[in-house]
């Protein structure tokens, strides 16, 4: 598979040579063209996840209004768990609700392939858009039998980050690829509840996506893995089973207290508040956490490659985007690609960062921006490092350490019913966190959800 960043040299000078195309206008700066900006009209419903960087992307609306007066917006913005399931809803009943959603590759290569969403062929074959700037790997994720079904917005994978002033205090020292005993360790020693600092935070919130995210990873860096290649359910397997057992444990001992509460979130907030001395999650944090304006403790920040069991092992960071995508059943299809078109264009970062801050920007997923002398790359000094190394290693078909492992997915089984699996198994695993059932229990249970998924989704 082709990494994030393999072709990250030829697609920079296809960028290059493709910017020429484009007019020094406010139109084109905004990531469209003039006569698009005046064809376009009606009532759009989008429905999104409520991270910071759509806040922000609200706040833009009077923006996109500038450039399509005669769209009027809703924008819907909704916590994750709460949005996933309406928009799944949504999608495979065809109940047009919403024009335009936030969705990611887990389900885009699903949905494609039902016929439930719209084929972005418009955008991709527009020479203005220059799709060749777009991480490859992020296209293929999002695209079915050929055909592209979701715009990404962003380039996501997972780092640790920590306060190195709190590290250099301790007199303690974070490897750049750290094992994860070295950063229970470290951790360990940083932890102080009674001064209201705790040695780092992870998700504890269930949900396939939120508790599930950082704990596949650390499943697959463990040697588990969700089945086997004869789609045998492998929680109870020795790998699988200590890896949920770690992140258990490393809940109920280093984390704020009510941590199953903490999602996505939560857990940003808990490093901007000062409330925890690292933070294993994603790489659309660095932007967050290295600006002044959102996070006071930004000069102090430091980042490390996400943790792996065993050092030199496969690299353990997850894969994601949060990408656009338009239902079969949405009302404004038109508006819904024009709206497409500017907050994934080639200068929507660039533009919109001056007027809300790089803390609230995406990280991008077009390999300009990574160029050196790019506006995100001057902000990005203090992690690029880093967040290159990552994304060119991650690989978002196989995470786990076999060959043969008969599903697609990093953090995530690509099958229909993961998404009520990996829900059903995280609860039981917070369960375990607050105590209510012993952690063999809760894998016990997760590891029937998983044989029952097997059989009945017929893959066995």
């Amino acid at each position: 598979m082709q990494t994030v960043l393999d072709a990250f040299k030829d697609t920079v000078m296809r960028w290059k040579g493709m910017r020429a195309v484009l007019a020094a206008t406010t139109l084109v700066a905004a990531g469209v063209s003039a006569d698009i900006a005046v064809a376009q009209s009606g009532r759009l419903v989008i429905g999104s996840v409520n991270n910071g960087e759509f806040v922000a992307l609200k706040e833009l609306l009077p923006e996109f209004n500038r450039l399509y007066p005669d769209i009027e917006v809703e924008f819907q913005l909704i916590p994750e768990n709460e949005v996933r399931a309406k928009i799944t809803t949504d999608v495979t009943t065809q109940s047009g609700i919403y024009d335009l959603i936030t969705t990611g590759p887990y389900e885009v290569p699903m949905w494609g392939k039902a016929g439930w969403l719209e084929p972005l062929d418009a955008i991709k074959n527009d020479p203005a858009y220059q799709v060749n700037d777009i991480f490859p790997a992020y296209l293929d994720a999002l695209s079915y039998d050929g055909k592209l079904y979701a715009a990404p917005g962003s380039a996501q994978a997972s780092m640790l980050y920590y306060r190195k002033d709190l590290l250099d205090a301790a007199g303690l020292k974070m490897p750049e690829a750290p094992t994860w005993d070295q950063v229970v360790e470290i951790a360990s020693k940083l932890h102080d509840p009674a001064s209201g600092l705790y040695g780092m935070c992870l998700r504890g919130l269930p949900g396939w996506g939120q508790m599930g995210a950082p704990l596949g990873t650390v499943i697959n860096t463990f040697g588990g893995r969700w089945y086997d290649a004869d789609w045998n359910a492998q929680i109870t397997s020795p790998e699988t089973s200590a890896a949920i057992k770690f992140y258990i444990k490393t809940l109920q001992t280093l984390t704020p207290p009510g941590v199953t509460q903490f999602g996505n979130q939560e857990c940003g907030q808990a490093i901007t508040t000062g409330q925890a001395a690292m933070l294993y999650d994603d790489s659309s944090w660095a932007q967050v956490f290295f600006d002044p304006k959102t996070n006071p403790h930004a000069k102090n920040m430091a980042v490390a490659m996400a943790p792996v069991k065993e050092a030199g092992s496969k690299p353990s960071a997850w894969f994601w985007t949060w990408a656009w995508a338009v239902p079969k059943s949405a009302h404004n299809k038109e508006a819904a690609l024009a709206f497409i078109k500017w907050v994934t264009g080639p200068d929507y970062i660039p533009y919109a960062a001056p007027i809300v801050g790089w803390g609230r920007m995406p990280g991008p997923a077009r390999a300009s921006q990574y160029e050196p002398g790019s506006a995100y790359s001057e902000f990005a000094t203090p992690f690029m490092a880093v967040l290159k190394k990552t994304l060119a290693t991650v690989d978002g078909v196989n995470g786990t350490h076999y060959d043969d492992t008969p599903y697609r997915g990093n953090q995530y089984v690509q099958n229909p019913e993961f998404q009520d699996l990996g829900n059903r198994c995280t609860q039981e695993f917070a369960g375990a966190v607050v105590g209510q059932q012993t952690p063999d229990e809760a894998i016990a249970k997760c590891q029937q959800y998983a044989e029952e998924v097997a059989v009945m989704g017929g893959y066995r």
